[in-house]
Formats: structure tokens, C-alpha cells, sequence
């Protein structure tokens, strides 16, 4: 049970399922959060954009399994997601809450936007319209202000490597 892979199998079964029968029916112009992205997200900022890559990519395969779009899609969005917070994370030297929640904003909007335009390069144009802007402000919204019990959850699933970013700091 103290193995890091164990307990981000277990934080991404847990999103998985909040994200399928909680957040999918609060919707803000067809548009709901998606737990998912930011478990990627925090996971890039706790243990860099290695772990952000392995995390995200893991957790959009799993929410592949629950949406009809191709295969692989939400997977690459994750990746994107948690590489780019991670890159973003180490780039910066700050203690400020609200730039935690730019980062989650930027991320999460690199990670929707990976997932438009690899959807539009594998044969489907709808996924790149004028509702991308409408997706992209809610999706980062909802990022940014469910970074911090995702930085949480995401804390106790590897605490020996949030432990050692933090000191390196």
C-alpha cells in the first residue's frame, strides 16, 4: 500500500468515479469539469513533468473508457496537461496560491487544446469550433479552483518525492 503507483491507481479510480457519476451532471453550457485533467495536472506539479506524463496519460486512458471520441485522445490531453504543469512548476519560484491556480489554468488549457487539434488530425473537425473557447475558459476555471484537494490527494499518493521537490526548492 506505500507504493507510489498503488496510490495513483487509487487517487485515478477515485476521480474516475466522481468525474463519471458527480461532475458530469453539473454543466455549464454543455461543458463540466474534468477531474481527471486535473489529477494530471496536480500530479505534473508534485513529481515534475516525468511523473505529470506517466499520471496523466493514465488517467485519460481511463476516462477514454467512459467517452465516445477516438481512442487515445483524452490520454494525449492528460500527458500534455501534466507536462506542461510540470514544466511550468519548476520554472517557478513561488509561494502565492493564485499562481498555482494559473498554472492549473494554463495546463488544463494545453491539454484541451492537444485534445482538439489530435481529434481534428484524426478525422474529426468538430472538436476544433468556436465551443473550443467556451471549453477552454469552464475546463480552466473548474482547474484552478480544484487544483488544491488535487495537490492534496496527489501529495499522499507520493509523499517521499513531494517531500524532496520541496526541500530542493
Amino acid at each position: 500500500m506505500n507504493h507510489p503507483a498503488l496510490r495513483y491507481v487509487i487517487v485515478i479510480a477515485t476521480a474516475a468515479f466522481l468525474q463519471y457519476t458527480v461532475i458530469t451532471q453539473f454543466r455549464i453550457a454543455g461543458v463540466s469539469a474534468d477531474l481527471l485533467l486535473v489529477i494530471a495536472i496536480a500530479a505534473g506539479m508534485i513529481g515534475g513533468a516525468e511523473r505529470g506524463a506517466i499520471v496523466g496519460f493514465a488517467s485519460g486512458l481511463c476516462l477514454d473508457l467512459m467517452v465516445t471520441t477516438p481512442f487515445g485522445l483524452c490520454a494525449i490531453s492528460g500527458l500534455v496537461a501534466g507536462v506542461v504543469a510540470g514544466l511550468l512548476e519548476d520554472a517557478t519560484v513561488h509561494s502565492a496560491r493564485w499562481l498555482t491556480m494559473v498554472i492549473a489554468f494554463v495546463a488544463s488549457s494545453a491539454g484541451i487544446l492537444s485534445f482538439a487539434i489530435a481529434g481534428t488530425l484524426l478525422g474529426r473537425p468538430d472538436l476544433l469550433s468556436g465551443h473550443v473557447l467556451t471549453i477552454l475558459a469552464i475546463v480552466g476555471i473548474t482547474s484552478a479552483a480544484l487544483v488544491f484537494p488535487a495537490l492534496r490527494a496527489c501529495r499522499w499518493a507520493d509523499p517521499e518525492d513531494a517531500l524532496l521537490r520541496a526541500a530542493a526548492r
